[in-house]
């Protein structure tokens, strides 16, 4: 074998041996400190995510299907439920969030900006669509986090952390939380708490096109539409 094949061998080995070690590195689970930095770069590659998710509340659980367009755009609608919250719709858009409750015949529209100096900022927004950030939130605010595992969660590998949260901080309420994180994406596709909240995406799929149709809410014939915050 001549000389300059034994050096394209070894150079070929090399970039073999320094791509094993990037991809071992960056597959293997973060330690707490350095996850609240992984998944914020991991959230930046996440352009958009739509499922199905379960949301439970001490023994209520409304079924939803679920599309987001981080920062700005969400759509939920549940579809299954107790019986008030069958049909609910939550939109979000740039500049106004719209809620129907067809049990109360009711359109309830927030102007987001406004809504966000006024009312503790929940007008214009919903635990969904702040759902990451949230999460990351506690995360940087816990004093105890631990990574458990992986497991799998919405049939895709995930992270599973439990923190101990700050109720000032964060929705979550006091006490220990667990979190699913998606492997690639860093996004919460589970979460339950000790005060009896949980979700869990029965399925997600991420960065596919979302119609902007999605992102339109036009109120049913009959409806009350009701605005609160600014003019």
């Amino acid at each position: 074998m001549q000389r300059s094949q034994l050096i394209s061998i070894a150079a070929a080995i090399g970039i073999v041996a320094v791509l094993a070690g990037f991809y071992f590195f960056n597959s293997r689970p973060p330690s707490a400190a350095q996850l609240p930095e992984r998944m914020t770069g991991a959230l930046a590659g996440m352009k958009t995510v739509q499922g199905r998710v379960d949301v439970t509340q001490g023994t209520v659980t409304l079924e939803q299907e679920f599309w987001s367009q981080p920062p700005t755009f969400m759509r939920a609608e549940v579809d299954k439920g107790p019986a008030g919250f069958q049909g609910t719709i939550v939109v979000l858009d740039e500049e106004e969030a719209w809620v129907y409750v067809p049990s109360l015949g009711l359109v309830t529209v927030a102007d987001r900006e406004s809504a966000s100096t006024s009312n503790g900022g929940q007008a214009g927004t919903s635990y969904l669509g702040t759902l990451a950030e949230d999460v990351l939130a506690a995360l940087n605010t816990s004093t105890d986090v631990q990574v458990v595992g992986e497991e799998q969660a919405a049939g895709r590998p995930a992270l599973r952390v439990q923190l101990l949260v700050n109720p000032t901080d964060t929705p979550f309420g006091a006490g220990q939380l667990t979190v699913w994180l998606d492997k690639r994406f860093y996004y919460p596709l589970a979460v339950e708490g000790d005060n009896g909240f949980s979700l869990r995406f029965q399925f997600a799929r991420f960065n596919q096109e979302i119609d902007p149709a999605t992102w339109v809410f036009v109120p049913p014939p009959g409806a009350t539409v009701r605005r609160v915050g600014g003019e």
